[in-house]
């Protein structure tokens, strides 16, 4: 009995716990390039369960429509998947999205479908058409709310009697845009949104590292209003460690390291699922990469004693231990240097994606990016340029219930 119990609560525990991952650039990547990436999060300390990747296509670099490389390595790593189709394009651009979706299904069957937790049909296509967009990049390029309700229905008619149907199919955009009610027919064609928000780029807003978390999850708040009875998937977030000043925001380690603690920890205790930005990305700037070389480069434990290259003590907003105080050690990665900086905070939620354009009333700009760091450009690329991985799938409470009731019921034996 108490085995039962045991595999009961084990089973429920799985199904209700968050999908936690990363956004993956397509650009210059393989199959061996994919996987190692995956790996390399799965083994970093502090993210050992971020186990999914966000894509933006569905398109390997390079070719007209064969299906992505990310995804046989995914099947290699058991890396669930949040699926994209780059839907800024014409018909005939979009429809080679759809033959790599289909050829996907085709080539690799039940063991593709069953790691993907959603398909994402579009990012910030309608933010790069609002005012706010086209004043960061007039050269960027969206899409419309018609071609995008039209394009949906698309991948929906695409996965009928296959091993992806009944799969969430979504769309991604900033919370500004879903905001807007000339976009209100695209939220009711979505079972699920993918919330960009970054607070760094809101530069209209005091955005300094203080209110970040307050600003990141008032917009999810009002993305949450808007779309009743849809998930709400974080599918970008963070805060650079080297960057330009945006606002009151400043790009530091420590900054950086205060946004994973106060926002990615949060979102963690609420189950949310969210797909951080980014795993790695050196070399650009601003930079949002949470590691380097494969080691962290800040604590990405959450309330827990980890080596990091800077230390912060947390209070409270965590709902397993509210109030307690964790005090982390930090012991350097970068050079073997230990960084001595310690500061005191709140615990809060927010997480961003970088732009190199700074959103003026918004959060987000564009999806272009390079290498494997996928870097935000601010401006909409082709789509075999421009993909990242993700994936989001989330049982409601109603299984914890079952759980104690069996619990209940076996001691009453």
């Amino acid at each position: 009995m108490k085995s039962s119990i045991a595999a009961l609560i084990g089973g429920a525990s799985t199904a209700l716990a968050a999908v936690k991952g990363f956004n993956y650039a397509a650009q210059e990547q393989t199959r061996s390039a994919f996987e190692a990436s995956f790996r390399t999060a799965a083994a970093l300390e502090g993210t050992e369960d971020f186990t999914s990747a966000r894509l933006y296509t569905m398109i390997q670099e390079g070719t007209a429509n064969t299906p992505i490389e990310a995804i046989p390595a995914a099947i290699d790593t058991q890396t669930t998947l949040l699926l994209g189709l780059w839907t800024s394009s014409p018909q005939s651009t979009f429809d080679n999205e759809i033959v790599a979706l289909k050829s996907a299904i085709s080539q690799y069957g039940s063991a593709f479908a069953d790691l993907v937790v959603g398909i994402s049909v579009g990012s910030e296509d309608l933010y790069r058409i609002s005012a706010t967009g086209i004043a960061n990049d007039p050269l960027g390029v969206g899409q419309t709310p018609d071609v995008l309700v039209n394009y949906i229905g698309q991948v929906r008619k695409a996965i009928e009697g296959t091993p992806l149907s009944g799969k969430p199919i979504g769309h991604v955009d900033t919370w500004n845009a879903f905001l807007n009610s000339s976009n209100s027919a695209v939220i009711a064609a979505c079972d699920f949104l993918g919330l960009d928000e970054y607070p760094y780029f809101q530069t209209t807003d005091p955005n300094s590292i203080e209110n970040g978390k307050e600003l990141f999850f008032e917009a999810y708040d009002k993305v949450q209003a808007v779309a009743p009875g849809k998930q709400i998937w974080v599918t970008e977030a963070g805060w650079p460690t080297v960057g330009a000043k945006s606002g009151d925001a400043v790009a530091s380690i420590d900054n950086a390291e205060i946004f994973w603690q106060d926002v990615a920890c949060e979102l963690e205790d609420r189950n949310i699922d969210f797909w951080w930005y980014i795993l790695e990305d050196t070399g650009a700037n601003p930079s949002f990469g949470v590691s380097q070389g494969g080691k962290p480069l800040y604590n990405l434990a959450c309330n827990a004693t980890s080596n990091s290259t800077s230390s912060h003590s947390t209070i409270g907003g965590n709902s397993t231990s509210p109030g307690s105080s964790t005090n982390s050690t930090s012991s350097g990665y970068q050079n073997g240097t230990a960084s001595t900086s310690s500061t005191t905070r709140a615990t809060g939620t927010g997480i961003s994606a970088s732009s190199s354009a700074s959103a003026t009333s918004g959060s987000g700009s564009g999806s272009g990016s390079s290498g494997s760091s996928a870097t935000r450009s601010g401006s909409a690329s082709s789509p075999s340029v421009s993909s990242y991985i993700s994936g989001a799938g989330k049982v409601e409470g109603t299984i914890a219930g079952l759980v104690v009731a069996a619990i209940m019921a076996a001691l009453a034996f």
